[in-house]
């Protein structure tokens, strides 16, 4: 609940883009965890090469770990943006599919898992600036 006074802009605005980074962040790192989830699901660990070349690039850091035969890393352009991403070469083969190979999606299905992820974030989020507002 809000307090009588109506003066709490600055200390909202204090706490709002850093409430949304952390909340970027810690939905980033799940969707991440979610598509591992789903590669495993899948049956899809042969070598753990696309399974370990999962990624999650945040305002807060990254944890791509490239090598040779990796895709570059893609990095968020603002405070509130971020990319989860899979840097194996192959990766798209599997998630949608060859001529020779049916479909085993596991990209989408990981990131939707991640939508109770980010509302459970977007709620920490109004607690931080509803505590601002007080």
């Amino acid at each position: 609940m809000m307090s009588n006074s109506f003066n709490n802009w600055s200390n909202i605005a204090n706490v709002l883009i850093p409430a949304c980074e952390q909340a970027v962040d810690t939905t980033a790192k799940a969707g991440k965890v979610h598509v591992q989830d789903q590669i495993k699901a899948n049956n899809q660990v042969r070598t753990g090469e696309m399974l370990n070349s999962v990624y999650a690039s945040t305002p807060l850091g990254s944890d791509y770990q490239g090598g040779q035969d990796m895709l570059p890393e893609e990095k968020p352009t603002n405070e509130t943006e971020a990319i989860v991403g899979v840097a194996s070469n192959h990766g798209v083969f599997p998630n949608y599919g060859t001529v020779h190979q049916a479909p085993r999606p596991f990209f989408e299905p990981g990131l939707d898992a991640t939508a109770s992820d980010f509302d459970a974030a977007l709620e920490q989020v109004k607690l931080r600036i509803e505590e601002a507002g007080k």
